[in-house]
């Protein structure tokens, strides 16, 4: 069932509109600021660019390198504490 509206609820909403309406206008530019902010900040310009396809990225097969010990000259006290600690 539908309800209708009295003269006077109309004639408040209409109020009501028109001075949102009005406190808008004056908040404008921030509120458009601020949208263009957020939605910076949900949609960086690097989600813009297309994405690029590789193209012939062949990986060559690497050598593994075998791992050695290069010996020393220092002489091997076991009393000497270690330089930092």
């Amino acid at each position: 069932m539908r309800r209708k509206f009295s003269p006077i609820e109309i004639a408040i909403g209409i109020l009501i509109a028109i001075g949102l309406i009005v406190s808008l206008r004056v908040l404008f530019i921030p509120i458009l600021v601020l949208g263009a902010i957020f939605l910076l900040y949900k949609f960086p310009p690097s989600r813009w660019k297309k994405p690029s396809i590789p193209r012939g990225t062949v990986k060559g097969k690497t050598k593994n390198a075998k791992f050695r010990v290069i010996n020393g000259t220092k002489d091997s006290d076991k009393d000497d504490l270690p330089k930092y600690h």
